[in-house]
């Protein structure tokens, strides 16, 4: 009877042995993530690649519930979700959407640099590296984890943009901070959302869309609502994906957590240059297609630098003017910094802008 007993008691204690080696770890850590994209493009490609990559590094510790296109919420309430708690890591843009929080992040300014690889370098660095830029973030409860440089700004218009007079009586759908770069060569700004701007060129309520980094605008649709593409004088750069974590939840985590985040971040930078130049040479495929129904003008060297001449040192001089009376710091030694770290890695870029590859791929402006 004992003995009887026993072989079940074991039976039953290795049953449940194998139930408990069996089931799965529990995720000890669930970060909750949200972005205002959907998740084709190339910064939502480099976010879930470091997403897939924290998740295997920590064996399933960490998991991430993912909130995309504005499903959690709009884009201007990401970075401040990040200190009332309601959301642990948001990809969003503070230099657009939080102008008035976020001064110091308007650093990239349109006509900096049209090298996207060069510019997500710089930026990452001047973040590591200065600890005024990085201080903005962090007394909001951000800490960045990396930020991506999106593709150089395009426009899309019902009439052809190709010199610096085809600006004058503009209405062009942009967003700052190429809002203040149109508005300074003449043209009328007016902020719309996406879907709003597409329909309203459709319509005749603004003659070009904009604020458009390459890539996205061919992928979105700009190109079927319009009749020509331009590149607006070589604008360049205008914006950023910045990805960060709660600062309190970051600081919450065990450190083994934290450096598996920190590390996957570091590489994140350098991993998006591969995302980018997949999208950019997709939409450029896109675009080919259109070949007969697009014309794109590309500014010659001396209206390119027309655009440079009338819009750069205005931008930047109101830039330094907001640092020092809103974020009380030495903007020009910053913007020096900032540039200082562009024409570095200027030097070893790779990148190529999308209406150039365009024009040698397709051989002609259409």
């Amino acid at each position: 009877m004992l003995k009887t007993l026993f072989g079940r008691s074991t039976a039953i204690a290795a049953a449940f042995a194998a139930i408990v080696i069996a089931a799965p770890v529990k995720a000890a850590e669930k970060l909750i993530y949200a972005t205002y994209f959907s998740d084709v493009y190339s910064a939502s490609k480099t976010d879930l690649w470091f997403m897939a990559e924290v998740e295997k590094r920590s064996n399933g510790e960490i998991t991430f519930e993912k909130y995309w296109n504005q499903s959690l919420m709009r884009a201007p309430e990401l970075f401040p979700a990040l200190r009332s708690g309601a959301a642990d890591i948001v990809d969003g843009a503070p230099a657009s959407y939080n102008v008035r929080e976020y001064p110091l992040a308007n650093i990239l300014m349109p006509l900096t640099s049209s090298k996207a690889d060069a510019v997500t370098l710089a930026w990452n660095k001047l973040y590591a590296q200065n600890a005024d830029f990085r201080k903005e973030f962090e007394s909001r409860g951000a800490k960045v984890l990396y930020a991506t440089a999106w593709a150089e700004n395009s426009a899309w218009s019902r009439r052809p943009i190709a010199k610096v007079g085809d600006f004058k009586g503009l209405k062009v759908r942009a967003v700052p901070p190429i809002a203040e770069a149109y508005a300074a060569l003449g043209a009328t700004p007016i902020s719309m959302t996406w879907p709003e701007g597409l329909e309203g060129l459709q319509r005749g309520v603004v003659d070009a869309m904009s604020a458009a980094p390459f890539d996205s605008g061919v992928l979105g649709g700009a190109p079927d609502a319009a009749k020509y593409g331009s590149d607006v004088g070589g604008m360049g750069i205008f914006s950023m994906a910045t990805v960060a974590i709660s600062l309190d939840r970051y600081r919450k985590l065990s450190e083994k957590h934290r450096k598996i985040i920190d590390e996957v971040a570091a590489e994140a930078p350098k991993k998006s240059m591969e995302f980018n130049e997949a999208s950019i040479n997709g939409a450029v495929e896109k675009l080919c297609a259109r070949k007969d129904k697009v014309t794109v003008n590309v500014f010659p060297p001396e209206e390119a630098e027309k655009v440079r001449k009338v819009a750069s040192s205005p931008l930047q001089e109101a830039w330094i003017k907001r640092a020092k009376s809103e974020a009380k710091v030495d903007g020009k030694a910053m913007l020096d910094e900032f540039l200082g770290y562009v024409r570095e890695f200027e030097k070893t870029s790779t990148y190529v802008p999308g209406f150039e590859r365009y024009l040698k791929t397709c051989g002609s402006k259409g």
